[in-house]
């Protein structure tokens, strides 16, 4: 790992919050009334500032040299961005089939 692979994972999850915004108002405007599917969605927020903060001590670890410290922080980043891809790929089957494909 390079201080380049932080900044592209810096670039991602700036990406990713990006499109967790765009998600919440798309869902906002299609299926307001859907408080559970909202309130999913909001807390992919919750854990894009908690990754963030990972992110931040990956730089810090990076510094002090600490190899397995960056490989569990990369992990956890990693993971929990992959966590937020599969649940959303669920959210968009789930509106396909409810008729809401303007969601996607």
């Amino acid at each position: 790992m390079t201080i380049d692979h932080v900044s592209k994972m810096v670039t991602a999850l700036n990406k990713l919050g990006s499109a967790i915004d765009a998600a919440t108002a798309s869902l906002n405007r299609l299926a307001p009334e859907d408080t559970q599917l909202v309130s999913r969605v909001d807390s992919y927020k919750e854990i894009v500032r908690r990754q963030r903060k990972l992110l931040y001590q990956l730089s810090c670890a990076y510094q002090e040299e600490d190899w397995s410290e960056v490989n569990r922080l990369t992990n956890l980043v990693q993971q929990s961005s992959l966590m937020i891809k599969v649940d959303a790929s669920f959210i968009v089957s789930a509106l396909k089939s409810r008729g809401s494909a303007a969601f996607v």
